[in-house]
């Protein structure tokens, strides 16, 4: 009778944290400070402007305001134009067209959806009945804890965890390794569905100049697709050798999975699916660029750079992978002629748009434990 209120009580906490961690990293002003400075002198600034016509054809900086703990502080332009700033929400969205914001918005949510469906089929094997609607809806609920962890751990672990509460067509337990498996091949799909898409879309715009990260991402798809094809048809034997210690762990519900008879329909359904996921990825990440006025002078390295900031965002650094997917952005968009300003702001959208949807499953899994149980 205590553990199921523990588990809401812990599912409430986990669902309120992930809404205030939301509410205080997302900066809604920009950011900046002097780099001249001998110290950090990092504070959140407004820029006031002249409307278009005023002085000009284009709008005009007049000031900027700092908002210190001590107060404002209005300073002139010259010193305005000395900061280097990283930009808040309310910037990069006023300097971005409003219509394809929220159409990328929306081409984000569908791939969610085709994101949910993708790992529906790979469910299938653990004999559990769930509409399309359910899958989507423990997705999303699970980035709430992806928002709080590093690489999106938490949302996998979350994720199983809801999956194991539902009961198999058979009334039983759903089987733990192939839930567990299908998750990582979840993960492992759409990883090589991303960078085979990236390569070929890098070497489509730059041909055989594309260079050797666009061949990479192309190795990595590749090394994936071969690392599963051993691990179905090499003898029982030679596999049975991954599956020894703490390596086992993470191998044996692989392997039950991907050596069922069952399992090639299903990864290649996966696989499908995947590529509209990626293909939504990409799209939205390239129409940001469009939305904020920007054109790139090197289209393939806004493919490239996307999947590996994608890449470097899942490595288990910082929660939700916050700076080093931004550092990624800038370098490589830097490379497609971008400036570091349109980088951030790309990066900075497409977080929002990350975070909204955790912030729709958090609230989704408050709504959820509010209902007494049946």
């Amino acid at each position: 009778m205590h553990r199921p209120r523990a588990a809401r009580l812990l599912s409430w906490g986990l669902a309120i944290a992930a809404l205030a961690f939301v509410a205080w990293v997302v900066p809604v002003r920009d950011r900046c400070w002097d780099p001249e400075a001998p110290h950090s002198t990092r504070v959140a600034v407004t820029r006031e402007v002249l409307p278009p016509g005023a002085t000009g054809a284009h709008e005009t900086l007049e000031a900027c305001v700092l908002h210190l703990g001590t107060g404002d502080v209005r300073i002139p332009v010259s010193e305005c134009l000395r900061l280097q700033c990283e930009p808040g929400v309310s910037s990069a969205l006023t300097g971005a067209r409003l219509g394809p914001v929220l159409a990328l918005l929306a081409l984000y949510a569908l791939g969610t959806l085709a994101w949910a469906a993708r790992w529906r089929v790979l469910l299938e094997f653990a004999d559990i009945e769930l509409p399309l609607g359910e899958v989507w809806r423990i997705s999303i609920e699970a980035q709430a804890g992806g928002i709080l962890l590093p690489g999106g751990i938490g949302g996998d672990a979350l994720r199983i965890a809801s999956v194991l509460s539902k009961p198999a067509r058979s009334g039983a337990r759903a089987p733990a390794p192939l839930v567990v498996a299908s998750v990582l091949l979840d993960r492992a799909v759409g990883l090589g569905t991303l960078a085979a898409l990236a390569a070929a879309l890098g070497l489509a715009f730059g041909g055989v100049h594309a260079g050797p990260l666009a061949l990479a991402l192309g190795a990595i798809s590749i090394g994936l697709a071969v690392g599963l094809a051993a691990l179905r048809l090499a003898p029982a034997r030679h596999v049975a050798l991954f599956a020894r210690g703490r390596l086992g762990e993470v191998v044996t519900p692989v392997l039950s999975y991907v050596r069922d008879p069952r399992a090639v329909r299903a990864i290649a359904v996966a696989v499908a699916l995947s590529v509209i996921v990626a293909g939504a990825q990409l799209a939205t990440i390239r129409g940001l660029v469009y939305a904020l006025g920007e054109v790139p002078a090197a289209e393939k390295w806004v493919f490239v750079g996307t999947a590996m900031a994608f890449i470097v965002a899942a490595i288990p650094a910082l929660p939700g992978g916050w700076g080093t997917a931004d550092a990624a952005f800038v370098f490589f968009f830097g490379l497609a002629g971008l400036h570091v300003a349109t980088a951030l702001a790309v990066s900075l959208i497409y977080r929002l748009f990350w975070y909204l949807s955790g912030v729709a499953g958090a609230l989704l899994h408050l709504e959820r434990h509010r209902r007494p149980p049946s």
